[in-house]
């Protein structure tokens, strides 16, 4: 199993949770939010990430999904990222957070399941206009 953590801007990671209940029912036990707020010392998410991210190893890694690259949640996990089990991937969107939470618990290649959940979340964002045929 690979371990599922999602470090998002406060109120994203809420609404992330919010998706995964309505389409599978309850959020599972395994998977850890992490919703980082303006007044958030850089310490404490630190702290925080640090200890989630042990608890989530289950001997095939981790991977962390963060909404905005570039952005406080993404950068705090960045300065993280020592290990080759601990994969992050940016740009959360719902194609990526349902592919991962479909195979999170079966999958034990972080690596080739990060690039899994990344191709879900492009193949997810469509260009449609009223000059597409349905």
């Amino acid at each position: 199993m690979i371990g599922l953590m999602i470090v998002t801007h406060e109120t994203v990671g809420q609404a992330n949770m919010q998706l995964i209940r309505h389409i599978f029912g309850s959020v599972p036990d395994n998977v850890t939010l992490i919703g980082v707020r303006s007044s958030d010392s850089v310490e404490s998410i630190h702290a925080e990430v640090v200890e989630k991210l042990a608890s989530l190893d289950y001997g095939h890694g981790v991977l962390i999904l963060t909404d905005i690259f570039g952005a406080t949640p993404c950068n705090l996990v960045r300065r993280l990222i020592q290990s080759d089990n601990v994969i992050l991937l940016t740009g959360l969107n719902a194609p990526m957070l349902v592919k991962a939470l479909q195979h999170f618990t079966k999958a034990d290649d972080v690596h080739k399941f990060a690039d899994e959940v990344k191709a879900a979340a492009i193949a997810g964002i469509m260009t449609i206009s009223n000059q597409d045929e349905l």
